[in-house]
């Protein structure tokens, strides 16, 4: 996704071809019961199941508290400063989920009905945004209204109880002045997706609500015998299965531990939205998560300028460094990778640093859950973040 900020406008498209950042070659490692063996090839999360997903063996509910300041966005009010950080709950099977295309049009060769065979495959009831697979508009799927209204209808339907985004590419935030997220404080659901949909999780976390970083029915893997973990990490993600993803070794790996609230998605995203109402905060403590697709390394270069002098790098806990999918100009610019850029702005930060997680524009594209407070471990035989 080539994303240029312009002044105050950002345009994105979104990338075909993927390649991942270089990372280590050491075989992945093996941890205790409730985790899988993750090779280095193969990145998987452990399942765990609802009741160990909350502190103490609380089942989960629309009420389950954790607190951290932040500001009201897209027409509501700021919740008070104590005011819990809220979890969706998670689905069961026979609950409605809805997908909708709040940003690029879908792609005229999608089948949607594998998409629809795919959720209705978890046990769900599916609905689809009315405007979802609309192409009148040049590059978005409906007018900005049109895609709005569609998000917000199924955000405050009460039957619905998650909302996945078909696609990314660029247009979220021409939806924000149209959008009232008040009910959601009352009824919280999931929303998930990423890239473009970053700028969707930036207003949840000022909201203070929970949301899934994952992979989208665009990305799904429908050829015969092929497996599809990114869109089985979304599915144990909703249903409340994720408990922790491992990786293996990386050469540019900080050691350390640390706990802090993850949040983050596209680094060009949450560039773009400095200045702005959902600006990502870091003044409480932030485990930051970034990836990023199709950009010139310069680029790269840029927005962690920006981060840096922001003060966004001052006072996290820990970076967690995603797929660098088809960088581009690294001779030009004199590095071998993005992977380097990133580690020059944060090695001399003394938190842990994990480079090569599995989550982004490439596959395997786990599940994340923003908002949450999560603890980042790093050693020499690799890395784990535990939700």
């Amino acid at each position: 996704m080539i994303r240029t900020l312009l002044l105050a406008t950002l345009f994105a498209s979104l990338s075909t071809g993927f390649r991942p950042c270089a990372a280590g070659t050491v075989a992945g490692r093996t941890d205790t019961a409730a985790t899988v063996r993750i090779p280095a090839d193969s990145l998987r999360p452990a399942a765990r199941t609802p009741e160990e997903c909350l502190p103490d063996g609380k089942a989960a509910s629309a009420n389950t508290p954790d607190t951290e300041s932040a500001a009201g966005t897209a027409n509501a009010p700021a919740p008070a400063d104590t005011a819990a950080y809220l979890r969706p709950p998670y689905l069961r099977e026979g609950d409605t989920i809805a997908v909708v295309s709040p940003s690029g049009r879908i792609a005229a060769r999608a089948d949607t009905a594998k998409v629809r065979e795919r959720l209705e495959s978890w046990g769900l009831h599916v609905l689809f945004g009315t405007h979802y697979a609309d192409r009148s508009q040049p590059y978005f799927a409906g007018t900005d209204a049109e895609r709005a209204a569609d998000l917000q209808r199924m955000l405050d339907d009460p039957s619905v109880k998650a909302v996945i985004a078909f696609r990314g590419g660029y247009g979220s935030v021409r939806l924000l002045p149209h959008l009232d997220l008040r009910r959601l404080r009352e009824h919280p659901k999931w929303l998930a997706g990423f890239s473009d949909i970053t700028t969707l999780h930036l207003v949840l976390r000022r909201l203070r609500i929970e949301s899934i970083h994952g992979q989208m029915p665009a990305g799904f893997l429908f050829d015969e015998g092929t497996e599809d973990p990114s869109a089985e990490s979304l599915r144990e993600a909703l249903f409340g299965l994720t408990r922790r993803i491992d990786t293996p070794p990386h050469p540019l790996n900080r050691p350390g531990r640390a706990t802090g609230r993850l949040a983050g998605g596209n680094l060009a995203v949450i560039c773009a939205a400095t200045g702005t109402p959902e600006e990502l905060l870091t003044d409480s403590p932030t485990v930051l998560f970034i990836e990023e697709v199709g950009e010139f390394v310069y680029r790269i270069d840029r927005m962690m300028q920006s981060l840096a002098r922001s003060g966004k790098l001052r006072n996290l806990r820990a970076v967690v460094v995603g797929h660098l999918t088809d960088m581009m100009g690294e001779k030009k610019f004199g590095v071998a990778d993005a992977c380097r850029i990133i580690s020059d702005y944060t090695q001399e930060l003394g938190i842990p640093v994990l480079f090569g997680f599995p989550a982004g524009h490439d596959e395997p594209n786990l599940s994340l859950y923003l908002g949450r407070e999560v603890t980042v471990t790093v050693d020499d035989g690799g890395g784990c973040v535990e939700f």
